[in-house]
Order: C-alpha cells, then structure tokens, then sequence
C-alpha cells in the first residue's frame, strides 16, 4: 500500500494567507517542505482522502490523474476537508475520457445531507456520475478492494466527525484526521476487533504546544501518550510506521525543528508530497 500526503496543514495552511509570524515569515523564506496546503492524502492512485479547495492543485503538482481515482472519503463538513464546489467537476462538459466513469463519495451525515441536496439542484448530467454513501461509526464497508471502517473523531462538536481504517487484505492503515485523543469507545472498539497498523498517521495541529487530552485537536505530547496506549493494546508494534501531520502555523511546525521532536516519539512528518510505502 501506498500513501501520499498532498497537503498537511491545518486550514489556515503555512505560510498562512494574511499572517506575517516568526513561523509563517520563516517558511515564507525557506519554501520547500515548510510550505504546507490544506490536508489532504491519496492511498495508491485510488481511494482519496478528503477534498479540500487544494485539490485541484495537488493534482496539477504531483501528476495525478484524478480520472484514477474511484472513492474518496470525507471526515467532515470543515470547509478545509469539504469543498463541494470542485467535487462536481466530475462528468459532464468538465471530464472527458474518464478510467472510472462512476465516483463514489463517502461521507458522514452531516456532508450526506448537504451533498444529496445540492446534487438535487445542480446539473443530473454530472450527479449521475457520482454515488454518495453515508458513512456510520463502527460499520465495515466493502468498498473495491478495500475494507474501510469509519471511527468516530474527537472533532466538530454537533456533528459526526470520522477517522478511518482501510485495509487492503494485506496491510491496514490508520488515518486519524481531525481528532483530538482517541473516545474510549474508538480504543475500545480497535482491541475489541484486534486492528493493528501497518501504518498510523495522527492529527497533530497543535504541534510543539502543549494540548490537553480533552481538546479536538492533538499536538505531539498528545500523539506521544495515545502510542503509548495504542501499543498497549497491540494496535501498533515496533513495525508501524507512525506519522504525524495537519499541522497549525501556530504550533510553530517548520519540518527541521518537527522531525527532530517527532523523532523522540518514535514517528515521522508529513510534508505536501510526502509517499509513504508499506
């Protein structure tokens, strides 16, 4: 299995839009894997995570032909992780030559909702190129080749936020974006049903600054302990690759100063165009 990270900043992205801070002026300077694009990854060249108004340039940058891919899977209704605008440009007068003429969208209820209705005003050409599934927590979907488990995320109170398992029959990868430290019903769930990772990536906004257990988002004090329990209950071994990634200007994430901290806990940064394989 194979996992490329488009984009891994928090919405804001670094160098942000108006911000002239010590981390943003830096990157600004620097560029390289200190520019970071909303988050966004791919897993092979066809099961998407997230759709962020990033998209179409992550396409452009890295080569992919997003005709390839089949499913993408959406974790929330933040407009950094749902921009619904672009998912329309599939079919129609705006897609010619397709490899996959039928795109599925996976998604929780309140981005169900939201794109049911607006494909019920948009053009039918285009919508019925597309299928809309509603993701729930704890219920395996058999999507393609892959086996997809949605868990529910630390994240956007008043709506239903989702992490998701994906495993391929061979290995299994974690994508843990947005979430603060994992419900206990998420651990629970992962020891109950014997999961373990291949590879793990978590949430890690805030970074180099401290966050409390409690908040929806982790930093990587957070990420540390949640290994820690993780490996406790066998999800992840000495083999894992663990990663960290979406990360907030304000958490003051410059790759150097990440990877030497990161490394303490046992885990590697993302950076935009990062390929993980395992």
């Amino acid at each position: 299995m194979k996992l490329t990270y488009l984009g891994t900043a928090a919405a804001e992205g670094c160098p942000a839009l108006f911000c002239n801070c010590d981390c943003c002026r830096t990157a600004r300077e620097r560029g390289g894997k200190d520019f970071r694009t909303r988050s966004q990854a791919l897993v092979n060249d066809d099961l998407l995570l997230d759709f962020p108004p990033d998209t179409l340039s992550h396409f452009q940058q890295n080569g992919i032909r997003g005709d390839r891919v089949e499913t993408v899977l959406i974790t929330h209704s933040h407009d950094d992780h749902y921009y619904r605008q672009d998912i329309r440009r599939h079919g129609g007068f705006y897609a010619y030559n397709m490899e996959h003429e039928r795109l599925r969208i996976v998604c929780p209820e309140r981005v169900y909702d939201d794109l049911t209705d607006y494909f019920a005003r948009v053009d039918t050409k285009i919508t019925a190129t597309m299928e809309v599934v509603q993701a729930k927590p704890y219920e395996p979907m058999q999507l393609g080749r892959y086996r997809v488990t949605p868990l529910r995320a630390k994240h956007a109170p008043g709506q239903v936020a989702l992490i998701y398992v994906i495993e391929d029959g061979e290995k299994s990868l974690l994508y843990a974006h947005d979430t603060g430290y994992f419900y206990d019903e998420v651990l629970e769930y992962i020891q109950k049903e014997g999961l373990r990772f291949d590879l793990a990536s978590f949430d890690c906004t805030y970074a180099q600054l401290p966050c409390a257990d409690s908040k929806n988002h982790m930093g990587l004090d957070t990420v540390e302990r949640l290994t820690a329990r993780l490996r406790e209950i066998g999800a992840i071994d000495g083999a894992t690759r663990l990663f960290v990634n979406h990360f907030s200007h304000n958490g003051n994430p410059l790759h150097d100063q990440m990877e030497e901290k990161a490394r303490a806990i046992g885990c590697e940064v993302a950076y935009d165009g990062c390929v993980a394989e395992f």
